[in-house]
């Protein structure tokens, strides 16, 4: 395990959900003992090269790239912009990582994401089966655009011993989420549901599916720090799974948030006629335990008290 004490960091997408948290975990921890290059988009064009070489230019040693910066949404948008997603993330996650490598960085922490399992493997799913079939079609665009980072990871540290590390994400949530009902994931939906029905003076939401589809919910700050780890552990370049080894059924999620809102006589409608991708996303998170140290600290009650305290509140 090193050290990231005087260390520069370039991150992308470092306004976004992940990187906001990221950037505020790193700042409190090493204060002005490291520096931070966080390009937003129209300071740096990821899908350009001759943007991101301005970039390094600039930044004369850059140690790691945590690269963070994708184009993506919630199930409906993922499955409305396959080929604006796919042909975008292919453009910026390639020139990204070839200029990472040209310019002599040491290490490229790559953001991966669950929807990259194939659809039919063991639940709890384990790294050893991220190769072992097509992943779920409403997400296979994105998917396969996270799966080319490993590929083109695996060819660059044959070729030029060029080091990457790739984090597969669970569904993450937590403040600062994006609410956008066209682009967003399960719990933000939920709660802006919620927050235009009490506006309209309505006592129901609906949602799609049956309610018994099952998913893993992992909270912002615990993704946040996964990745501080991984940077110290730079050496691993196998996919790792991050998450919490934990299901809950979307209706009990619903359920929780209602309590915790207090709308007691809240009603939620299931529309089944709704596509809800697969019925069940279930991790394993040995390996991230034992190569990184790695453990989910915030549960799920915890983590939706401190999502719903910030989303009153903007």
């Amino acid at each position: 395990m090193i050290s990231l004490k005087n260390k520069t960091i370039l991150i992308t997408g470092s306004n976004g959900f992940l990187g906001s948290h990221l950037l505020k975990i790193l700042k409190k921890e090493y204060k002005k003992k490291i520096k931070l290059i966080t390009p937003n988009s129209k300071e740096c064009d990821l899908t350009n090269p001759n943007s991101i070489k301005k970039i390094f230019l600039k930044n004369k040693k850059v140690d790691f790239v945590v690269h963070l910066a994708s184009a993506h949404g919630g199930l409906y948008y993922n499955i409305n912009n396959p080929a604006s997603i796919y042909y975008k993330n292919i453009l910026m996650n390639t020139h990204l990582m070839h200029l990472s490598m040209i310019s002599g960085v040491k290490n490229m922490l790559c953001a991966g994401t669950v929807d990259s399992y194939p659809k039919k493997i063991p639940i709890p799913w384990k790294e050893k089966n991220y190769w072992d079939g097509f992943p779920e079609p409403t997400s296979s665009a994105y998917a396969f655009s996270k799966k080319m980072m490993v590929v083109q990871g695996e060819a660059y540290k044959k070729q030029y011993n060029f080091n990457t590390t790739h984090l597969l994400f669970m569904n993450l949530y937590g403040p600062r989420d994006n609410y956008n009902l066209k682009e967003s994931h399960v719990i933000p939906a939920i709660l802006q549901k919620i927050k235009l029905a009490k506006k309209k003076k309505k006592n129901f939401i609906t949602l799609f599916g049956s309610g018994n589809q099952e998913r893993e919910f992992l909270f912002i700050e615990d993704a946040a720090k996964a990745i501080i780890l991984s940077l110290k552990n730079y050496k691993i370049s196998d996919p790792i799974n991050i998450g919490t080894g934990k299901t809950y059924k979307i209706k009990v999620v619903a359920e929780k948030i209602l309590k915790i809102l207090e709308l007691k006589n809240f009603k939620i409608k299931w529309d089944q006629k709704k596509e809800t991708g697969i019925k069940i996303k279930k991790f394993n998170i040995n390996r991230a335990k034992k190569l990184i140290g790695y453990k989910p600290t915030t549960s799920l009650d915890e983590g939706l008290k401190k999502t719903i305290k910030w989303f009153l509140k903007k």
